[in-house]
């Protein structure tokens, strides 16, 4: 093999203890075994050394000028960050390695290193047995163990043979190092790191190249790699996306095969497909790994949405009777979907690059502490990797959801299940992603079109008038607060007064408007009386959304971004013009959402969501004795929601007299 850039390679003081005891136990042991670390703990050291890291640096950054360019094997987004991607792998400490073995089992020499670490006085470890699995990809036995920091999978190195109908192996045993190269996925993780030597070796003699080429391959001919095994097809997406790479030609043309797009849908789970399209949200260009998707016609194989579609709704498109061209009008309406999705995810992932470099004050974690949160934690946006990865999830598949909407908008065609959207049955029975995911991405996709809504309907004017007018709700220490209520009912004089909101225990809260404190139960300026509209709109659409409202803010900021844009190309032409147009409508979107999020902030609604109510249901009792059973308590304790968020700091007294006059019959 060649062999080269071990000393290249920067061990942490953890490896390289590691690797030393390791040697310790072989050397102790007698044995001639050849250890060597395989797959992409090699390929990330590597990509940390200079040598590459100038290579890798310089190819991503060539991308970035191409832009406007949609090849094939491209994944070049326009908001590729060079600098970003090489800092992940020089800080990357990896704490799982997979060690072969090339004559031995795993379980044999886990013990060796537990007899070698007893000698030596120190902690021997557990050592777990995998057996094989091939329904889970493991095809030989493999030894687990934790030293140190390090979780070691010792395991052989193996040959494969393929039968024509599966992608398990048909004939598995231990095989040489070029064996155990050729049959790995692609060349950039076919290198091992010779833990004997200290070299790393390229059995495939094209590991080194590809990773300075910044090139996704395989060892062995592309279509007969992918035949074999389908799920390659899907990982070599995901790595060119994780690493920002570029697919080899011949790989493209083999992925685009329509025997391999028929083995992916025929020999590979759904689960498995859904935890690649998972992982592939997960990396850090999602949008490189959907337009791949997409450009490689894989799209409708792992996002199979036609069976979800009720047949009138693609039918509807077509207005000819010729069944070839309704065929045709349907693919093109498929491929909208997926390109409409692809247009906003790209906006979406766009705008978020920005808002890192240049947070706006409802997505600046610097301003945490500031305004009011309700007891709950607010994490930032860019900070919760969850509420990112939904948010891709959301982007990709909202046309979809709305499509799915417009002509089903009762659910009536989702089957038993009817109050499942077709993107949560997409989720959940295709991808075989958990429930409580879909649901997440399903909030965040209600919640980005109630705020559109919320903002066609002037919403941002509202919010401008709410930042002008200095209006707040915030907390303030227990004393410099004033009481904000009193009273002299004697009827209500057994409730419980609280001078703020959320019940016993809670944080006092203050409001004020132009510097001036506000007594909100009484108060009727009308400029305070439309922030507290303006307030109970948010609120309800926060309480949906619960802790995602910002990523359904965000996306709802994406949408009109990229409606906007693409309004504007009808009307103008290509050139400077157009781009300065272009940007002046971006900022526009964006100084608008600005407003809302900030002045959502300012009146107190993050963790609204969480807020508890004055009065529990045994209050309520004593202020309406009469209650009958039935949803008219749960009637009642909604106007009780309502009547807080419209007047925050007010007291349980004021609010048992609101009841009180309300519903007069249950007294």
């Amino acid at each position: 093999p060649k062999r080269g850039y071990g000393p290249y390679i920067n061990l942490s003081p953890e490896e390289r203890e590691l690797f030393r005891l390791i040697r310790k136990a072989r050397d102790e042991s007698g044995l001639s075994t050849t250890m060597r670390v395989a797959g992409g703990w090699v390929r990330d050291k590597l990509l940390a050394t200079p040598e590459f890291t100038r290579t890798y640096g310089k190819v991503i950054g060539d991308g970035k000028k191409n832009k406007k360019k949609n090849n094939k094997n491209s994944i070049n987004s326009k908001n590729a960050s060079t600098a970003g991607s090489m800092q992940r792998f020089q800080q990357h400490e990896p704490v799982d390695i997979d060690i072969a073995l090339d004559d031995m089992l795993g379980r044999e020499f886990a013990e060796l290193l537990n007899e070698c670490l007893s000698k030596m006085g120190e902690k021997t470890h557990g050592v777990g047995v995998v057996l094989k699995n091939p329904e889970k990809s493991k095809h030989l036995e493999t030894a687990t163990m934790k030293v140190g920091t390090f979780w070691i999978d010792f395991v052989n190195l193996r040959a494969e043979e393929y039968t024509q109908d599966s992608r398990i192996p048909d004939l598995m045993r231990i095989g040489t190092p070029s064996e155990d190269a050729f049959r790995r996925d692609l060349t950039i993780n076919s290198l091992f790191y010779n833990v004997n030597n200290g070299q790393v070796e390229d059995w495939t003699g094209r590991g080194f190249e590809d990773l300075r080429r910044c090139v996704v391959s395989t060892p062995l001919a592309p279509l007969t790699t992918l035949l074999d095994d389908p799920l390659r097809t899907l990982r070599s997406v995901r790595f060119a996306a994780r690493l920002r790479f570029t697919m080899d030609d011949a790989l493209v043309e083999a992925a685009m095969d329509d025997r391999v797009r028929k083995a992916l849908a025929e020999k590979v789970s759904r689960e498995r497909i859904g935890c690649e399209v998972d992982l592939m949200l997960r990396s850090p260009d999602p949008v490189g790994a959907m337009r791949l998707l997409i450009n490689l016609n894989l799209a409708r194989t792992v996002f199979p949405i036609e069976k979800l579609l009720s047949t009138t709704s693609t039918t509807s498109i077509s207005s000819s009777s010729s069944s070839k061209n309704e065929d045709e009008d349907q693919d093109d309406f498929y491929e909208d979907l997926f390109e409409r999705g692809l247009d906003l995810l790209s906006t979406n992932y766009d705008q978020l690059e920005e808002c890192k470099l240049f947070p706006p004050v409802w997505c600046n974690k610097s301003y945490q502490g500031s305004y009011t949160t309700h007891g709950t934690q607010d994490i930032s946006l860019s900070e919760d990797d969850d509420a990112l990865r939904y948010m891709w999830y959301a982007s990709f598949l909202k046309p979809l959801y709305d499509h799915s909407l417009m002509i089903d908008p009762l659910g009536k065609n989702l089957g038993k299940k009817a109050n499942r959207s077709v993107v949560c049955k997409l989720l959940v029975d295709e991808l075989k992603r958990p429930t409580r995911e879909a649901e997440a991405v399903g909030k965040i996709m209600k919640g980005a079109n109630d705020f559109k809504q919320l903002m066609d309907c002037g919403g941002d004017f509202s919010a401008v008038s709410i930042l002008l007018s200095d209006i707040r709700v915030h907390e303030v220490n227990d004393d410099n607060i004033s009481s904000s209520s009193s009273s002299s009912d004697d009827d209500v004089s057994d409730i419980s007064s609280n001078a703020s909101q959320g019940g016993v225990g809670s944080r006092k809260m203050k409001c004020s408007m132009n510097g001036q404190d506000v007594y909100t139960a009484t108060e009727n300026d009308p400029v305070w009386d439309h922030a507290m509209e303006f307030r109970l709109q948010c609120s309800n659409i926060m309480r949906k959304v619960g802790p995602l409202w910002r990523a359904a803010l965000f996306l709802a900021m994406s949408e009109h971004i990229t409606e906007a844009l693409q309004d504007d190309l009808d009307y103008v032409i290509e050139g400077d013009i157009v781009d300065e147009s272009q940007e002046d409508l971006r900022q526009r979107e964006i100084e608008r959402y600005d407003s809302v999020g900030t002045a959502m902030q300012r009146i107190g609604l993050v963790g609204i969501y969480e807020q508890k109510p004055l009065m529990d249901g045994g209050e309520v009792k004593k202020v309406l004795p009469n209650i009958p059973k039935g949803p008219i308590f749960r009637d009642i304790m909604d106007e009780q929601v309502e009547w807080m968020t419209l007047h925050p700091c007010a007291g349980a007294d004021i609010l048992a007299r609101h009841l009180a006059q309300t519903f007069p019959d249950y007294q």
